[in-house]
């Protein structure tokens, strides 16, 4: 359909949803509007329509972003099929994707000549990625206008009258054109002006960061879709409920209200509802909360919402950052719009627990308990909860009081009343294997101040993502001192949340391979590292295993707690003296920073992707100031030279992909004199021609991916009358 059609269309369609993004907030996305008063209707998945590890079509880099929808058959004279999804590989060097169905429901063709449009355009551009796509039809030209960015800093577009070769149009946003110290501005979504009263014809939502890191929705107007004239201010910034980002704008009708939908950092999609200039008010609603086992893994993004007949479909992003693809939904009214929240009768089953659980009634541990580097010293159990002073040391020296779990499906929650206020002060749940392999949900203090982490060790390597904050919450600074944190498995895969109201959990981090972590024992943790951080007390007031669905309806059935307090001695003091949970090779070789804090070594690789030739750079914090750090890449040995850590403990490595590099997978190492070793992969890909295949137009297309893409764009379902494209963070 045309631009001047979309409004229509979007007001019978329904719907949005957001994308993960950098540093989220801890408040649930949905606390903020309990479901009964959300207006806005509930979406499906139905599954992925592409597999990210798609070998039948353009795929440098293992992930798909940005789906932008067309209805090809009303503006095409021969076209494919009924309906075009025009989409990018994320990662350098990117490209513009076409697949092509009949029905929305699928299933979906690869076009043969993938890419449409690469990196380098003959004399227009040469670029390390394009991506981004987004299709409009221009009544006035008879064209296709196909949007897209090329750096992070540019937004381009192309044209077409058969929807598969194109012609270069130009530049259409800039950083400079835009002002307000912007340092990206990307994902743009194009769309008829709701409110032309103000003179314009045309608008256009897109992601904007600025030197401080923070991205928000920008605005510019225009009378002709290739002139463009930004404004001041913001269509969105984030809130509590988003976190520290959003993305992925798109205007969006439902119910005779106007919205903009956009991506944020907790991963769920938001609308807020647009007065005439085009800048939200209100409350932020969620749309879509995606689950946080894979494929969805906690992150979905760049929604577009197409209604044909009596079907309302969803065409978005879903997966975590390095694992994303396109998936479809459909309007669902009797669908879960949040599956981590579906008890809000009792949350914290508080009137039915599992077995295995522990109120702390007690004067000691039971017989349940194990004790990994039992030292009595530091734990008590006293007035209803277990206190534990912080260990002076990582993870390899603290004192852990465990309970055992098997490889089948459990769930596991506390109560937590601390108050980190210094790096490397943290507390929270261990899953442990040992020493080396083990996973914490903590809550402990960084550079940055308060934050949340889900970090899994693996083999003595910590994976943890300091460059979009994948793995970490940013609580608001007047949570007070109590936070819940729940760890769960389904068996298969190993995922967090936390809560700061004790009713509603957001999803912390990216989900771990359960048989891959074999982890056999969870309990509580505090410890500070080797450093003058004070030893503040960290207080559980209870551990409680989800009962199961016997336990619930024994619950029910009798009114009793079947499975309250089966862990606590309430009267033998020697018991938990016992340190079964210790083994005899943990606390050996493991790195002397590992586990040192919510700070802990971290690092991220600038490049997800690269070719040979291209700079790499590497940002790692949690040294120690002044620390000297030396850097190699793997897998044959280039030494990278020796860095200092600044004041804040960071340092920054780049350099040159040799020539001779091998394809594949390879990681950058940086090793600490004091805080040990931390490591990052990334991919060196084959080098890419620079002219598209089988079309007979110039394009050659490059990437998709920005350097902050994974903490940047997410976007939500737009007023199109071809279903709005998703932007991903």
């Amino acid at each position: 359909m045309s631009i001047r059609q979309r409004l229509a269309a979007i007001a019978a369609a329904t719907a949005l949803i957001v994308t993960g993004f950098a540093t989220t907030t801890v408040p649930s996305a949905v606390a903020a509007v309990p479901e009964d008063e959300n207006p806005l209707p509930v979406f499906t998945l139905d599954g992925p329509i592409i597999d990210k590890d798609n070998v039948d079509t353009w795929n440098p880099g293992h992930e798909f972003i940005f789906p932008s929808v067309f209805h090809a058959s009303e503006y095409l004279d021969e076209p494919l099929a009924e309906w075009y999804v025009y989409y990018a590989p994320h990662d350098a060097p990117g490209g513009i994707n076409l697949m092509y169905s009949d029905s929305l429901d699928g299933p979906w063709t690869q076009y043969e000549s993938n890419p449409l449009i690469r990196k380098t355009w003959g004399d227009n551009y040469d670029v390390s990625h394009v991506s981004a796509p987004d299709a409009v039809w221009n009544d006035e030209t008879g064209e296709l206008f196909l949007y897209f960015h090329g750096e992070n800093t540019t937004d381009r577009y192309a044209t077409s009258t058969d929807g598969v070769t194109f012609d270069y149009g130009g530049v259409v946003m800039t950083t400079e054109q835009f002002g307000q110290d912007a340092t990206e501005t990307s994902y743009n979504r194009i769309f008829e002006n709701p409110f032309p009263a103000n003179g314009w014809e045309y608008a256009m939502f897109f992601m904007v960061n600025d030197t401080t890191n923070v991205r928000r929705i920008g605005l510019a107007y225009s009378h002709d879709m290739v002139n463009w004239e930004a404004q001041p201010g913001w269509v969105v910034e984030p809130g509590v409920a988003e976190g520290t980002n959003v993305a992925g704008p798109e205007i969006w009708q439902w119910d005779g209200k106007t919205y903009v939908l956009y991506g944020s950092s907790t991963g769920t999609i938001f609308a807020k509802q647009l007065d005439s200039s085009l800048h939200s008010f209100g409350e932020s609603l969620p749309l879509y909360v995606p689950g946080a086992t894979p494929p969805q893994d906690g992150r979905a993004s760049s929604p577009q919402i197409i209604t044909v007949g009596d079907k309302t479909h969803m065409i978005f992003e879903i997966g975590g950052r390095s694992g994303t693809t396109i998936a479809h939904a459909t309007l669902d009214p009797d669908g879960i719009r949040d599956p981590l929240n579906t008890r809000p009768e009792d949350p914290m089953y508080e009137k039915c627990t599992g077995e295995g659980s522990d109120e702390f009634d007690g004067t000691a541990l039971g017989d349940a308990w194990s004790v990994v580097r039992d030292d009595e010293s530091r734990y008590s159990v006293a007035d209803g909860s277990l206190t534990m002073s912080s260990s002076p040391t990582s993870i390899d020296g603290a004192t852990l009081p465990q309970l055992p779990v098997s490889a089948d499906a459990w769930e596991v929650t506390t109560k937590l009343t601390y108050a980190p206020e210094e790096k490397y002060q943290q507390a929270g749940l261990m899953l442990y294997r040992d020493d080396l392999n083990n996973a914490k949900l903590t809550w402990g203090f960084a550079k940055d101040g308060q934050r949340i982490d889900f970090t899994w060790k693996n083999k003595g390597k910590d994976r943890f993502d300091g460059w979009a904050w994948e793995d970490s919450l940013f609580p608001p600074a007047d949570m007070g001192d109590t936070i819940w944190l729940r760890m769960t498995s389904d068996g298969e895969w190993i995922t967090a949340a936390a809560s700061t109201n004790g009713e509603t959990f957001t999803t912390v981090g990216r989900p771990i391979a359960a048989d891959e972590l074999a982890a056999t024992a969870i309990g509580p943790a505090a410890y500070r590292g080797d450093t003058g951080a004070p030893d503040t007390p960290a207080s559980f007031d209870w551990l409680r295993f989800t009962p199961t669905d016997a336990e619930l309806a024994a619950c029910a059935e009798s009114g009793t707690d079947p499975g309250e307090d089966p862990g606590t001695d309430p009267g033998d003091d020697d018991q938990g003296d016992d340190d079964q949970g210790n083994d005899d090779d943990q606390g050996e070789n493991d790195d002397a920073g590992d586990g040192d804090s919510a700070a802990t070594l971290s690092m991220s690789v600038a490049h997800q992707t690269l070719e040979r030739g291209e700079t790499q750079t590497v940002v790692a914090s949690g040294f120690e100031p002044g620390e000297s750090v030396t850097g190699t890449m793997h897998s044959t040995p280039l030494d990278l030279g020796s860095q200092t850590a600044d004041a804040d403990g960071d340092v920054t490595f780049s350099w040159t992909i040799p020539a001779d590099t091998s394809v594949g997978v390879h990681s950058a190492v940086l090793t600490g004199e004091v805080s040990g070793e931390v490591s990052a992969d990334f991919r060196v890909s084959a080098d890419q021609l620079a002219a598209t295949g089988a079309n007979a137009a110039p394009w050659l297309w490059a990437g998709a991916l920005m350097l902050l893409v994974g903490a940047a764009a997410l976007t939500v379902g737009r007023l199109r009358g071809r279903s709005a494209p998703n932007n991903r963070s």
